[in-house]
């Protein structure tokens, strides 16, 4: 969704806390886009019940790991499953 290249399956990882804050940072990032906003917030409102994980990579795309297994690649134009 923030992305700033392609898929780069080496990119490092920096997880975002599921506060409040970072979820309004995030969401402030696509404020362009209404339907990006709401899906990010939607993301991070399960991120801050412990649901899932979120890290940002080098590149701007958001990794969403939940603990039921699966996890996503939030790119600037699509949602991948990894796994």
């Amino acid at each position: 969704m923030l992305s700033r290249g392609g898929f780069d399956a080496k990119a490092s990882r920096r997880k975002l806390p599921g506060t409040e804050e970072a979820i309004d940072a995030l969401v402030a990032l696509v404020q362009d886009d209404p339907d990006k906003a709401l899906v990010m917030r939607y993301i991070g409102q399960l991120v801050a019940d412990g649901y899932a994980e979120w890290a940002m990579l080098d590149n701007g795309e958001i990794e969403v790991r939940f603990t039921s297994g699966e996890t996503y690649l939030l790119a600037e134009t699509t949602i991948l499953r990894l796994a």
